[in-house]
């Protein structure tokens, strides 16, 4: 009816259609989701050709949603709230709900984790000259990458960027 194809001619049989037509398809759902989720669509190469490369980009889509969504997606939520008016803005109220104050735990205790963490990977790389240096090491470096993993999960409610706008009642 729209003149895409001649009187006669079958969809399956358009090779170059299909192709244009799935690209089309996978691409407005890469915008969609990049608008969405923050990263590109899931399982896009399916309509295209499923392949290894896909399969790795789904799972790093699927990290980066991870993260973005617990740790830098509040902001998000608030300007969605405040756009569809699930929260209005009083006057009277002297200070602004998104200002939050952070403590220095949240930029000092990953970066320990991480320093620690890779410490105790150099030391299992480089061995020193005894195998008791190397293990004193590997276990300093190793307790101290987990313990400041037990802080930041014991405390994780802290790290998590939620909203701060509070739905008005209804």
């Amino acid at each position: 009816r729209l003149g895409v194809l001649h009187v006669g001619q079958r969809i399956e049989e358009q090779a170059d259609f299909e192709k244009i037509y799935k690209n089309a398809w996978a691409d407005n759902a890469n915008a969609c989701a990049k608008q969405y989720a923050g990263t590109g669509a899931l399982k896009t190469d399916y309509t295209r050709q499923r392949t290894q490369w896909g399969l790795i980009m789904d799972g790093w889509n699927s990290l980066i949603r991870y993260y973005k969504n617990n740790f830098s997606d509040g902001f998000r939520q608030d300007a969605i709230d405040l756009f569809l008016g699930n929260y209005s803005v009083d006057e009277v109220e002297p200070a602004s709900p998104l200002h939050v104050k952070k403590d220095w735990k949240f930029l000092a205790l990953p970066i320990i984790m991480v320093v620690a963490f890779s410490m105790c990977i150099i030391c299992l790389l480089m061995a020193g000259d005894t195998w008791t240096e190397t293990l004193a090491y590997v276990v300093f470096w190793g307790s101290a990458s987990f313990g400041t993993f037990a802080i930041i999960l014991y405390n994780g409610k802290d790290f998590v960027d939620a909203p701060k706008l509070v739905q008005k009642e209804k």
